[in-house]
C-alpha cells in the first residue's frame, strides 16, 4: 500500500523533485585531484598559481580556483566526467572565468577533455538526456554598466567544441534584468526567486519550476548626475513552468503568456539582438 501511494504521488502534476542542485562545492581533496590535469603548478593547493595554457590570459601571473564541481555522464552513458567551474584567468567578457570538463580514466587519474571561456558552471542542476546522457539547467549571471543579467540556460557538453572564442549559445531559457544601478530615469527589477525539478506531465522526465519576480518604473535618478537612489520600484511573483523532453525545455502554454507579460518589464528576457 506504501509503494502505491508513493507511486501515485510521484506522479502527481508540480511535485516538487530533489530540492538542491547538482553541483558542489569542493572538498581540498577533491580540488587537487581535479586540478592535477589543469594547473601548471599549485594543484596542491587547490589553486593553480599560473595562468593555464589554455585560457584567455596564459602564462600571465595570476590564480585560477575551482570554485565548484558537477559530476555526471556528460558526453556519453558509460564515462564519469567533472565539469569544473575555474574563476580567474579570463577577462571581464569571459565573465573573469571558465569551465573545464574532465574524464576519469581508470582508477588513477581525472584527464583534460576540453575548456569552455565564459562558461560559468557553479549552480547547475543534472538532467537526463537521450541515450542515457546527462545534460545540465545552470543559473548564470553577468554585470556590466551597471546592469545585472541573471539568466537560465541549458548545456548540452556534447554539443560544443573545445576552446571556441565565442561563447556559444547555451539555450537559454530567458536573462532577467535589474537596471536599478545604471542611472536611468527608469528601470526593470527582476530576480530570479527559485528553480527547482518537478513532475509537470506522465512521462518519467523531471520538468522545470521558476519563480521570478519583474516590475518596471520611475526610478527618482537624475540619470545626467546619478544622483538619487532607485528604491521604489514594486515588483510581482510570476510562476514559469518548462516541461522536458530529454532534449529541450519547453514552455507550457501558461507560462507563454506570463513570458510575453515578463517582456513588457525587459525586452531582452528571451535574449539580445545579434
Amino acid at each position: 500500500m506504501k509503494r502505491v501511494l508513493l507511486l501515485i504521488l510521484s506522479l502527481c502534476s508540480g511535485l516538487a523533485l530533489a530540492a538542491s542542485h547538482s553541483s558542489q562545492a569542493p572538498t581540498a581533496k577533491q580540488a587537487r585531484e581535479l586540478l592535477a590535469s589543469v594547473c601548471r603548478s599549485g594543484a596542491t593547493t587547490g589553486t593553480c598559481k599560473t595562468c593555464p595554457d589554455f585560457v584567455g590570459e596564459a602564462g600571465f601571473e595570476g590564480t585560477m580556483t575551482l570554485e565548484a564541481v558537477t559530476y555526471g555522464r556528460f558526453l556519453n552513458n558509460t564515462d564519469t566526467y567533472a565539469l569544473l567551474d575555474l574563476s580567474g584567468c579570463e577577462a571581464h567578457a569571459n565573465n573573469f572565468g571558465g569551465s573545464v570538463l574532465l574524464q576519469w580514466r581508470g582508477l588513477t587519474r581525472w584527464d583534460f577533455v576540453k575548456y569552455l571561456p565564459g562558461l560559468r558552471s557553479g549552480d547547475c542542476q543534472k538532467y537526463p538526456a537521450a541515450g542515457g546522457r546527462e545534460t545540465l539547467l545552470c543559473e548564470g549571471g553577468y554585470m556590466g554598466m551597471g546592469i545585472v543579467d541573471t539568466s537560465l540556460f541549458q548545456v548540452d557538453l556534447a554539443r560544443y567544441p573545445a576552446g571556441t572564442s565565442d561563447k556559444p549559445d547555451y539555450g537559454t531559457l530567458f536573462i532577467l534584468e535589474d537596471s536599478t544601478a545604471a542611472c536611468l530615469s527608469t528601470a526593470t527589477v527582476q530576480s530570479l526567486e527559485s528553480w527547482e525539478q518537478v513532475k509537470l506531465n506522465g512521462d518519467a522526465l523531471p520538468d522545470l519550476r521558476v519563480k521570478v519576480r519583474s516590475g518596471f518604473g520611475k526610478t527618482g535618478v537624475n540619470p545626467d548626475s546619478c544622483d538619487g537612489t532607485a528604491s521604489n520600484i514594486s515588483t510581482r511573483p510570476y510562476t514559469l513552468d518548462y516541461t522536458f523532453d530529454g532534449k529541450k525545455f519547453t514552455p507550457t502554454q501558461a507560462t507563454r503568456a506570463v513570458l510575453r507579460q515578463l517582456l513588457k518589464d525587459n525586452p531582452y528576457l528571451l535574449g539580445y539582438p545579434n
